[in-house]
């Protein structure tokens, strides 16, 4: 399990957003559980907006936190690829609510199509691709 430093008080939620809280972490997060970015440039791409700067301090806190693990890419020497922790697998049921709960309550909100149409059809197969580490939707790179 990984140690943070607790800031205000031992309360989970509190210190869960220490780590998840802020603009960027939960949608690195969510690239990682639902599609086929795994690389800096990748996540960097992703239509976003994040700059350099913050994607390597993001990535580099969500390490620390055992959300992430970083390796060698085994193809490009000079490359890392990213992917969750068990830990970080464990978030996906909480990320698939929360989209869900965003496209029921606020307007002209949605979900890629592949993760909705298995979220409310076939959870099971949608979480079982998660924990496989198998992309819901196939991006080009």
């Amino acid at each position: 399990m990984a140690q943070i430093p607790i800031k205000r008080s031992p309360c989970a939620i509190a210190n869960g957003l220490e780590i998840l809280g802020d603009r960027w972490s939960l949608l690195i997060v969510r690239d990682l559980l639902f599609t086929n970015r795994c690389e800096f440039g990748h996540l960097l791409h992703a239509g976003e907006g994040i700059s350099t700067n913050i994607l390597s301090d993001r990535l580099e806190r969500l390490q620390t936190a055992g959300v992430i693990d970083k390796s060698q890419h085994p193809s490009h020497g000079k490359k890392y690829r990213y992917q969750l922790t068990e830990a970080g697998l464990k978030l996906a049921p909480t990320l698939i609510e929360f989209g869900l709960w965003c496209c029921a309550t606020f307007d002209g909100v949605r979900m890629p199509a592949a993760v909705y149409d298995l979220a409310v059809n076939n959870r099971e197969k949608l979480l079982a691709m998660v924990a496989a580490r198998q992309p819901v939707i196939e991006l080009p790179l």
